[in-house]
C-alpha cells in the first residue's frame, strides 16, 4: 500500500512520512489556530492604541480647557468688584422701587419737594431669542417743586446717578399759589434694562 501512493518518492519511508505529515498537520493546525487566536489580539491590541490615542488628544484638549478657566477665573476676580458698578448702570430687571428710592433720596438731598412720581408700564422680558433686543426700558415722571438752585441740583444729580436713564422732557413752571420763590417742574425720563448682562 505504501508503494501505491508513494511510488515516485521512494526515500520516503513509512517512519519518514509519517512524520513528515505530521509536521505538515502541525504546521497547518498552528497556522488555523494562530490565524483565529491572533487576529482577534492583534485587532484588539489596534484598537486599544487608537483609544489611547483618543483618549491622550481628549487629555490634552481638557488640560488647555482647564488652563484657560483658571486663566478666566483670574480674570473675572479683577473684574468682580466692577460688575457691581456695571448691574447698577444696568440692572437685569425694571427694579422700579429701586429707582424711585434713588430719586427720592437725591430729592431730599437737594431739598426738592417730590409731589408725583410714577411709572409707565414696564416691557416684559421675553424668552424668545429670535427677537435681538438689546435692551428694554419703561419710562417715567417725577414731578415736584423747590428752588431754581435746588431743581437744577436735582436735575445734576438725576443725570449723574449710576443709573442709565434718559430724561425726554423737563420743564419749569412758576407756582401759582406760593409767594416764596419756589419753582414746579415735571421731568418725563426712560429707565433702561436687559434680561442678562
Amino acid at each position: 500500500m505504501q508503494n501505491k501512493y508513494f511510488p515516485t518518492f521512494p526515500y520516503l519511508t513509512s517512519e519518514r512520512s509519517k512524520k513528515f505529515f505530521g509536521i505538515i498537520l502541525t504546521f497547518c493546525a498552528l497556522s488555523f489556530f494562530g490565524f483565529f487566536a491572533i487576529k482577534p489580539t492583534v485587532s484588539t491590541i489596534l484598537k486599544l492604541q487608537k483609544e489611547l490615542s483618543d483618549s491622550q488628544f481628549v487629555f490634552d484638549q481638557l488640560e488647555i480647557k482647564i488652563k484657560n478657566l483658571t486663566t478666566l477665573r483670574k480674570q473675572y476676580s479683577n473684574l468682580q468688584d466692577d460688575l457691581s458698578i456695571v448691574t447698577s448702570v444696568i440692572t437685569i430687571q425694571p427694579d422700579v422701587h429701586l429707582l424711585f428710592a434713588q430719586i427720592q433720596s437725591i430729592a431730599q438731598t437737594s431739598n426738592i419737594a417730590i409731589k408725583k412720581l410714577q411709572n409707565s408700564e414696564v416691557e416684559v422680558l421675553r424668552n424668545d431669542k429670535s427677537v435681538n433686543k438689546n435692551y428694554y426700558s419703561y419710562s417715567f415722571t417725577i414731578g415736584g417743586s423747590g428752588s431754581f438752585e435746588n431743581i437744577l441740583r436735582f436735575v445734576q444729580m438725576l443725570t449723574n446717578m449710576e443709573r442709565a436713564i434718559n430724561i425726554d422732557t423737563f420743564s419749569i413752571n412758576n407756582i401759582a399759589d406760593q409767594k416764596n420763590d419756589s419753582l414746579g417742574f415735571d421731568i418725563q425720563g426712560i429707565a433702561f434694562f436687559k434680561d442678562n448682562l
